[in-house]
């Protein structure tokens, strides 16, 4: 992944003239989230691999892929909580980058509330919406589906800035 397109949304990744928003947005967050590793060593987030599933611009929503991988299991065989935590970080992160055309952002807050475990042969989504967009804080939503059942794992509520 590479955070540092979103400094150039002035410049190389600008909007088009004939660009719509959606599109626009669509072509961000995929320059985003398949750019190769930005470093030699990658990135914990990069590990994750998420993978672009859609998002609204009019809604301001992101949602990311997510396929479990054998590291990130927990003792009893099934996903680790912290790493649904981590994927919805991340598609909140890219979200509230878009939002604010910077790669500096801060998470303030996260709460993740569990519903259901999430096997460890199923991809999953994080579907993010950005309740509340301010000049410094911004308000967000998501859910955890589970792409084989369409069951929520879980939901979180974050603040960034």
């Amino acid at each position: 992944m590479n955070y540092n397109i979103f400094e150039e949304m002035d410049g190389e990744y600008s909007r088009k003239s004939d660009e719509t928003e959606q599109a626009y947005m669509e072509r961000i967050v995929r320059a985003v989230v398949e750019a190769p590793p930005a470093g030699e060593k990658p990135w914990f987030t990069e590990l994750m691999a998420p993978a672009f599933r859609s998002c609204d611009a009019e809604a301001v929503a992101l949602c990311l892929e997510f396929m479990p991988l054998d590291w990130q299991t927990n003792p009893n065989g099934i996903l680790h909580g912290g790493i649904i935590s981590t994927a919805i970080d991340i598609t909140f992160g890219i979200l509230t980058r878009y939002c604010v055309r910077t790669s500096k952002t801060v998470t303030m807050s996260l709460t993740v509330n569990y519903m259901r475990s999430i096997p460890m042969e199923h991809p999953y989504y994080v579907r993010a919406t950005a309740n509340k967009v301010g000049r410094r804080v911004k308000n967000l939503y998501a859910e955890v589906i589970d792409s084989v059942t369409g069951r929520q794992a879980a939901d979180a509520t974050a603040l960034f800035m």
